[in-house]
């Protein structure tokens, strides 16, 4: 299905309980619906689940330009409406989860409880970024994308993982060629992360929150989960021992956990 904000059509997909309690689901930079793996059918027998291929991705609208976390949030609030559906739970991770950020600051009365996983509220939080990690992200805009996904996935998953799960690359890499991330939305979604922003905000957040983060996030570090947490008002913090950043495709079954004993209460 397609809600549209403004002139930009955005793919989401509904799925689990017909009669679940709905929980909005906001994936990171370049991912699709499809990443959510396993992890999107164990919530389905718990929530009705909405699923959304961020602006650049997937099925959505690839438009040109430097994208904001703000507009992404008013896309998410557009698919909202147009699923008929007044309030949600909403769980956004890295990218999503700055999405998440904004869309409980401009569109307050939609989200129900709010998870924020493996995210800041500002690239100004936690420890600079190495410039390996920055030219690593990067590639991208110059490589191949199956190649650019070799350089990147160690970035986002534990060694001990990938060790583990060698094939998780090859998964993604074919992932890629279904739907292949176009130079400009790559651009306008690391625009939207470089651009976000919340800090001065955080504090006036009244939904329940919860923050969760793998402790051994190479890519936003947990640093900036902890800041957080302190920031808005009576967040409960939990972290996954020894998970890296795509704590969805490492931690699947505790993670679901989690969203259920939070979400559900």
């Amino acid at each position: 299905m397609f809600a549209r904000n403004h002139h930009t059509h955005i793919y989401y997909e509904i799925g689990g309980r017909a009669d679940g309690p709905p929980l909005l689901l906001l994936r990171g930079l370049t991912r699709t619906i499809r990443h959510w793996g396993p992890l999107l059918d164990d919530l389905g027998a718990s929530f009705k689940t909405i699923a959304i291929d961020n602006r650049g991705v997937g099925h959505s609208d690839k438009p040109f330009g430097i994208y904001s976390t703000a507009t992404m949030a008013d896309d998410a609030a557009a698919v909202l409406d147009h699923a008929g559906i007044d309030r949600a739970a909403v769980f956004g991770i890295s990218l999503g989860g700055a999405i998440a950020q904004q869309l409980v600051l401009r569109h307050p009365p939609r989200v129900r409880r709010l998870v924020l996983g493996c995210t800041r509220a500002s690239g100004k939080d936690g420890p600079p970024a190495r410039l390996s990690t920055v030219l690593t992200l990067l590639s991208g805009l110059w490589l191949p994308e199956a190649r650019a996904l070799e350089r990147t996935t160690p970035l986002v998953l534990s060694p001990e993982f990938l060790r583990e799960h060698p094939e998780i690359v090859g998964e993604w890499q074919r992932l890629a060629e279904r739907f292949p991330t176009r130079r400009r939305a790559l651009i306008g979604q690391l625009g939207a992360v470089l651009r976000h922003d919340t800090r001065a905000q955080l504090g006036t957040i009244s939904a329940p929150t919860l923050v969760v983060s793998g402790d051994a996030d190479r890519l936003i570090d947990v640093a900036c989960s902890y800041a957080l947490a302190a920031a808005i008002p009576g967040a409960r913090l939990e972290l996954l021992p020894g998970a890296g950043h795509d704590i969805p495709a490492e931690r699947p079954l505790e993670l679901a956990e989690l969203l259920r004993e939070f979400c559900l209460q």
